[in-house]
């Protein structure tokens, strides 16, 4: 059985996520402290330290926050067995560019500088397999899963910010990024 949270508890996380994603995106991810996002929520220190256990903890479930609703929807068009699989690979690759490299850059920045805590890597792991069974189903006898951690690395937001501050426009990396995919997907041999 699910414990419930309770009321003023889930109020609170829902003030701490609010107050720190505006503070992000006001001050940037990596110059607000933990003390500045308490006190703008109007909660301690060990309200947001225990709720969230530390900074990466925090990110990460504004991450979550980011994803959750995108994710299921993804991962179920992915393997959509109506839809051929080139199609459903670059569908997915495309949406997680415009639906989570995006939006999500700084607090994906923030997670990619972050030692890699469980969650991400399950939810990184997640989506590898699901891309790499779509890679193998579009082409096979390819190593499916080296080809889904190569299209996988390609859009970490260190890597778009390169990109972008070499004065490549957003749109340019995003098609970028579906060319390498399709053609990991059409290459010969």
């Amino acid at each position: 059985m699910a414990v419930r949270e309770r009321a003023d508890a889930a109020h609170n996380r829902r003030k701490i996520l609010a107050t720190a994603q505006q503070l992000f995106r006001d001050g940037g991810v990596e110059h607000v402290s933990m003390e500045e996002i308490a006190e703008a929520a109007g909660v301690g220190k060990g309200t947001l330290f225990r709720r969230f256990g530390n900074r990466e903890g925090l990110i990460g479930a504004l991450f979550d926050q980011l994803t959750e609703d995108w994710q299921d929807g993804a991962l179920d068009r992915l393997a959509d067995p109506e839809v051929p699989a080139r199609e459903r690979v670059l569908r997915f690759v495309g949406e997680l560019f415009d639906e989570v490299v995006v939006p999500g850059g700084p607090l994906l920045r923030a997670l990619e500088n972050a030692s890699r805590s469980h969650a991400n890597v399950g939810r990184y792991l997640l989506w590898h397999d699901a891309l790499a069974r779509a890679i193998a189903e579009a082409r096979p006898g390819v190593d499916a899963g080296f080809m889904a951690h190569a299209v996988l690395g390609v859009p970490r937001a260190e890597f778009v910010d390169l990109l972008v501050g070499t004065g490549m426009t957003m749109d340019a990396v995003r098609a970028g990024v579906l060319a390498l995919t399709d053609s990991v997907l059409t290459a010969p041999g």
